[in-house]
């Protein structure tokens, strides 16, 4: 090896500038992406599911201005993978059961009943 090769490798290998930087795996590694949380919910079904632990019961009003109970009946893993939530709300009108689900960007949205019924149990 000769004399003009050793001293570029030892000047790259100290840090001190040479060849170091031009060499793509001896780049400082980026740091974490900082990601934002997203956005509470507009919707305030959506935002009670997404705080509620099962059992929990909360008054909200709903987007249309009418108050209603909503209560956490159930959280489980879809077979999609997805962490889901059953919510159910009760107004005047009676109860009903709403199927919140965590999207791929951490948010929640609400996605159709697979049971017939909904899965609150009925006496």
């Amino acid at each position: 090896m000769g004399v003009l090769a050793a001293a570029l490798m030892l000047s790259g290998c100290a840090g001190g500038g040479g060849l170091a930087g031009a060499w793509p795996f001896n780049r400082p590694a980026a740091g974490p992406v900082a990601q934002s949380a997203p956005p509470p919910p507009a919707d305030p079904v959506l935002a009670f599911a997404a705080r509620a632990q099962p059992g929990t019961q909360d008054r909200i009003t709903l987007a249309d201005g009418q108050p209603a109970t909503a209560r956490l009946v159930r959280a489980y893993n879809a077979a999609s993978g997805r962490e889901c939530r059953e919510v159910a709300i009760v107004t005047s009108a009676g109860e009903r059961a709403r199927v919140i689900c965590a999207t791929p960007e951490g948010s929640w949205a609400e996605t159709r009943m697979l049971l017939r019924g909904g899965g609150i149990p009925r006496p």
